[in-house]
């Protein structure tokens, strides 16, 4: 692969991230959350959605592949992964004084080439 491919490569990554992202946050509100943040950026670390159910503050974390990509989702939510989502958590409580419960969630998609979802499981307590 040289220089050119990997830029492509990297720009369809972030196109496909954020439309992940565009329909994890409307399934979310369709769900009844209430959307408070995206990508918002602790450090060298961020939170996908930062959003509202009922009484729990929710630290959403947003995995997408394409049909084509090989593998699923949430083989990407390692424990690497899980313990950074859970540390970036921790520092916007802290930042925020934030004392009612929290809650780390995933949703995971795939999408085909025409953008359709093919498949969307939210798993809710992951860490």
């Amino acid at each position: 692969m040289n220089e050119h491919d990997q830029i492509e490569s990297s720009g369809k990554k972030i196109e496909l991230g954020e439309k992940g992202e565009d329909i994890a946050a409307n399934f979310l509100e369709d769900s009844g959350y209430h959307i408070l943040k995206r990508n918002y950026r602790i450090g060298h670390s961020d939170i996908d959605i930062l959003a509202q159910d009922k009484e729990t503050l929710v630290f959403v974390e947003v995995r997408t592949k394409s049909r084509e990509e090989r593998g699923m989702p949430e083989d990407t939510l390692t424990a690497k992964k899980l313990k950074r989502m859970k540390n970036t958590a921790e520092l916007y409580i802290a930042f925020n004084h934030y004392e009612g419960l929290a809650r780390l969630d995933a949703v995971c998609i795939i999408i085909d080439e025409s953008d359709r979802i093919k498949q969307l499981e939210h798993y809710v307590g992951v860490g």
